[in-house]
């Protein structure tokens, strides 16, 4: 079973270059370049990785899925794990999740961060309050809602390219389909890193909070 790293890339600088020497092609590994504007990084990626891009920016469900898509097309019996550009996902930790999926492949796994007092605070704020409501609107317990780092097997793709979304929402809305697909989860701890009190988000706190609470709350268990 072969693992493929999926990397969603906007407006990357050089720690997706440093992660891609850490993988050193001891992996199959994709980026997605949704639709940066500064092309430079990228020159150097196709020295490490299958590049895929596209001129405007479409949001990191769109990224995801042009990779699964991409992915599903090339291969046929592998576990996929997707990992942020930013440098705050640890190759090991993604490994161990892929090593866990090739002895359950029909079990989505994510990688959870525990948070303390050194987490910046948006983000221990974010996560306890969408983990909150998740549950009180899923019944599912997933303490890390917001993990980038995910992995699963072709036997899951079908699923993750019918899940709706283009933005981050879409991280969310799999999540949200796990129950009433059948789809069975498992949290694994991971490192907590946060670099530069996490300045490299991507994510815009007012619209893309509203999209993923909007689907919560509007989602009905089937």
């Amino acid at each position: 079973m072969k693992y493929i790293i999926l990397i969603p890339a906007y407006e990357p600088d050089e720690k997706l270059i440093n992660l891609l020497k850490k993988i050193n092609k001891k992996y199959d590994t994709v980026v997605i370049d949704d639709g940066s504007s500064d092309k430079t990084v990228f020159n150097d990626v196709k020295k490490y990785a299958k590049l895929i891009s596209y001129d405007n920016n479409m949001g990191k469900g769109f990224a995801l899925k042009t990779g699964y898509e991409y992915i599903k097309a090339n291969y046929k019996d592998y576990v996929v794990v997707s990992m942020d550009s930013d440098g705050q996902h640890d190759l090991d930790d993604a490994i161990k999740l892929c090593d866990y999926v090739k002895e359950h492949p029909n079990v989505f796994v994510l990688g959870s961060r525990h948070w303390d007092n050194t987490t910046p605070l948006r983000s221990r704020m974010g996560n306890s309050i969408t983990r909150w409501v998740f549950k009180k609107k899923t019944g599912l317990k997933i303490y890390d809602t917001q993990t980038g780092l995910r992995a699963f097997s072709n036997e899951l793709m079908d699923y993750m390219l019918s899940v709706k979304g283009n933005r981050y929402e879409y991280e969310m809305n799999t999540l949200l389909g796990l129950k009433s697909n059948n789809i069975l989860h498992r949290e694994i701890d991971i490192k907590t890193i946060y670099i530069d009190n996490n300045k490299g988000s991507h994510f815009k706190v007012v619209r893309d909070s509203f999209k993923i609470y909007k689907d919560i709350l509007s989602w009905k268990n089937k």
